[in-house]
């Protein structure tokens, strides 16, 4: 027999010999092991949580974002319910008692407020959250540089309105302005200031997302 033959031959059968081993023994060819996946916070880990025992309702909000006195409150009271959700209630009342308890003279307040028809907001906004119907109330101050804006999310539970109120205020970046050459202070309370004047819109979605009916 021809030697290259003979040695093919041996080669052949070698590897033949192997496959069959390899497909009978039951190996198998090695899988990628997976990755475990990263597990990403909820954007509201370790917020601070308002909530309302007598109506089973919470919201949350992170810690130093609102003025001091300014953190949202939840307030309840009568209402003409009844409207409701296909007309804005008159949250008149509950607004007035709030600036009462606050330290507020009642006849003043009234004044401010054309009482007894300020807060029935014809033209409010109405949104739903978590399914929710709301209706939006919204008021608007400037002074020293300074904006200022309400906000009061109501709605009906129990034939009673209920309200979140919370309060927010933005910096005119402009009084930083002009930066001086080499004053690094200045500089970084100018971009700061930009940067949570643009961050703020968001930050609040992300609030009034957490509104939420425990029983619900």
């Amino acid at each position: 027999m021809n030697k290259k033959l003979l040695i093919f031959l041996v080669i052949a059968i070698i590897l033949i010999i192997g496959l069959g081993y390899y497909v009978y023994s039951g190996a198998k060819v090695p899988t990628k092991q997976s990755v475990p996946m990263a597990v990403v916070p909820e954007p509201t880990a370790g917020w601070e949580t308002t909530a309302s025992a007598q109506f089973n309702f919470e919201l949350k909000y992170p810690d130093g974002f609102f003025d001091v006195n300014q953190q949202p409150e939840i307030l309840t009271g009568n209402c003409n319910y009844e409207v409701f959700p296909e007309t804005c209630p008159n949250i008149n009342d509950i607004v007035i008692q709030q600036q009462v308890a606050a330290g507020g003279d009642i006849n003043a307040i009234k004044s401010n407020l054309a009482y007894p028809n300020y807060w029935e907001n014809p033209n409010g906004e109405e949104t739903t959250i978590n399914k929710v119907p709301y209706c939006l109330y919204q008021t608007q101050d400037a002074a020293m540089m300074h904006s200022f804006n309400s906000y009061y999310y109501a709605t009906v539970s129990n034939n009673q309105c209920l309200v979140v109120n919370f309060a927010t205020s933005t910096t005119n970046c402009d009084a930083y302005l002009p930066l001086e050459a080499g004053n690094a202070t200045q500089a970084t309370n100018y971009n700061n200031c930009v940067a949570t004047n643009k961050n703020q819109p968001s930050i609040l979605s992300q609030i009034v997302s957490t509104f939420k009916f425990t029983n619900k």
